[in-house]
């Protein structure tokens, strides 16, 4: 697959750059988009939430009345869950939820990603853009000339000036190649890569391709009578990326 390459000023190339067809071109896996979606998605929780439990809260030592000849209930502690201001009964405590998913499904996962973006026509390619100084408006301008929304800038390593032109633009992200997650993609408008970000990724990604197809734990079926990613769209992975793409401002 082909896609169009700009300049740094945001003129369209005359040549067009060819997306390697085992990173952008391999077939969708919603099983594998579906996990790493709710394994990243678990792994934002902070699991700091915490309540004291009635042998934690300070005070309830003596007995509030006779067992005895009050006609009131007995109680032995003011600090019960059965009061105000006492001990909560099975409430949140401190904990960790990391969720682990394996490599090979992690890059699964961002292969069907970028396929369903390459397919729509959601990727481009820039050829170069080396400011002297952070620029935010020079930035602004050329995102404004490729009318791309929402978009995900993809660097080929860490560059202190890129990062820090396109920053304040609202509704922009950065990332490296190494930092690429399918979440990212998905919750991105338009993914605009640097021309050195293709080999990186391809680097990064190409050689896991074969280990990846044979994994068992996320194979599905595959239609014959349906074009690669032509289904994805009425898919209930499709729905869940939409979903994603509506709150991954706040995340």
């Amino acid at each position: 697959m082909k896609v169009d390459l700009y300049s740094e000023k945001g003129i369209k190339a005359p040549t067009k750059i060819e997306l390697p067809k085992e990173v952008f071109a391999s077939e969708p896996n919603e099983t594998a988009l579906r996990q790493y979606i709710h394994a990243y998605r678990i792994n934002q929780r902070r699991g700091t939430a915490s309540t004291k439990t009635r042998g934690e809260v300070r005070g309830g030592g003596r007995k509030p009345w006779p067992q005895k000849g009050t006609g009131r209930a007995r109680h032995g502690s003011i600090r019960s869950p059965l009061w105000v201001g006492g001990g909560v009964t099975h409430g949140p405590r401190p904990r960790d939820f990391k969720a682990l998913i394996p490599k090979k499904i992690r890059n699964l996962a961002l292969r069907s990603a970028l396929s369903e973006k390459a397919v729509s026509g959601r990727i481009q390619v820039l050829k170069d853009f080396v400011p002297k100084a952070p620029k935010t408006a020079r930035a602004a301008q050329l995102l404004g000339k490729l009318k791309l929304k929402e978009p995900l800038i993809v660097l080929p390593e860490a560059n202190e000036l890129v990062l820090r032109s396109f920053r304040n633009i609202r509704g922009v992200r950065v990332k490296t190649v190494s930092e690429l997650n399918p979440y990212e993609v998905v919750a991105a408008g338009d993914l605009l890569f640097f021309k050195e970000s293709i080999a990186k990724l391809k680097e990064r990604l190409g050689s896991h391709r074969k280990d990846a197809r044979r994994s068992s734990l996320v194979s599905s079926p595959v239609r014959k009578d349906v074009p690669p990613l032509a289904g994805l769209a009425s898919s209930p992975t499709r729905k869940l990326t939409q979903r994603v793409g509506s709150k991954g401002k706040q995340e």
